[in-house]
């Protein structure tokens, strides 16, 4: 036994154990002290479930034992699984999703009747949508899964293109693109492509969605071969983590946007607002009046370069100004410190 369960460990890339290790697990098996449906039951009434006979080298169950159920879930993660699959639901028109919401009940014994409390949960919100293409949404998801299999195989990809700034995606507005694919960013409702230029110089951001047809292919040379890149070193040689970290979304910033301290006072209903939500990693609660409700948060951003120092702080950070603005008139902006 203890040659074949290092045969099988090798075969799994993992370590061989020794002797006593395999006979401590060994105990453990017959104690019930593993992972299974009834694991939390007391340690003598779990000696008493799982009975393995041993006899002429050989091990085997007992007629009148119970055999152990894996990937049971206990009482309090039932509902998990109703819960995921009411949010998965707005996915269902993808074939992997539909399998999981499938699979789920039968995987982890959820009963018919708890699966129902799926439909209990509700996302609202705005959604993608065009009034051609009644399953747009679903097409868009399918062209992000379709850029993920590139970036994972570290492909170059092309497609025709309309900027954001262009209302009518006429074909006279598009551009041929070729960039290699970095992340998928989903923020405000779209999906954003983060990209480099094919010589690894430049940050390059695309929603989706503007993508003409939503047709993207891999780019190949004149021999007719796919174009990779390095996507760590892509990474890495631009500094895309760091370029992010003081963003409040997808917004590529200039190196010479110095970095500020933003203090933000927020007043009643958008104080209670803000209170449970973190707006960006960089929040902290400077301050909190709560006879008078109010909320005075800090936010580290950076704002673009600017002679005049007159200029408005939200004309100076776009998504900043975008946020904020759902706050109409119960919020202020105190104050921007520069850091560096």
């Amino acid at each position: 036994m203890h040659t074949r369960v290092n045969e099988g460990l090798e075969d799994c890339g993992m370590e061989p154990i020794g002797l006593r290790t395999l006979q401590a697990c060994i105990e453990k098996l017959r104690e019930g002290d593993f992972d299974h449906s009834k694991k939390e039951m007391p340690l003598k009434l779990r000696k008493k479930l799982f009975k393995v006979i041993f006899k002429h080298k050989i091990y085997t169950w007992a007629t009148d034992t119970e055999y152990p159920e894996f990937g049971d879930l206990d009482e309090d993660e039932r509902f998990t699984l109703p819960f995921l699959a009411g949010i998965l639901k707005r996915f269902d028109s993808i074939p992997a999703v539909q399998k999981i919401l499938y699979q789920l009940p039968d995987i982890f014994n959820i009963s018919e009747s708890e699966m129902e409390s799926q439909y209990a949960i509700f996302q609202t919100g705005p959604v993608l949508f065009d009034t051609a293409n009644p399953d747009f949404e679903a097409r868009v998801i399918k062209c992000v899964i379709k850029i993920l299999s590139h970036i994972h195989r570290g492909e170059v990809i092309e497609f025709n293109y309309t900027k954001v700034s262009v209302y009518d995606n006429k074909i006279e507005n598009l551009t041929m693109q070729q960039v290699a694919p970095l992340h998928i960013r989903y923020y405000e409702h779209y999906y954003y492509l983060t990209a480099a230029d094919m010589e690894g110089t430049k940050i390059l951001n695309f929603r989706i969605d503007q993508i003409h047809r939503l047709n993207v292919d891999a780019m190949e040379n004149e021999q007719g071969e796919v174009v990779t890149f390095d996507r760590s070193e892509f990474e890495h040689k631009l500094g895309v983590a760091k370029k992010f970290k003081d963003a409040l979304g997808v917004w590529i910033h200039s190196e010479k946007d110095p970095l500020h301290e933003i203090q933000i006072a927020f007043y009643k209903w958008a104080a209670s607002y803000v209170k449970r939500l973190r707006l960006h990693p960089s929040q902290r609660v400077v301050s909190e009046d709560k006879s008078a409700q109010t909320l005075v948060i800090s936010l580290r951003l950076r704002l673009t370069e600017t002679a005049d120092t007159q200029t408005p702080v939200i004309d100076r950070n776009p998504e900043l100004a975008f946020l904020l603005g759902r706050f109409r008139s119960d919020y202020k902006i105190i104050s921007a410190t520069p850091i560096r």
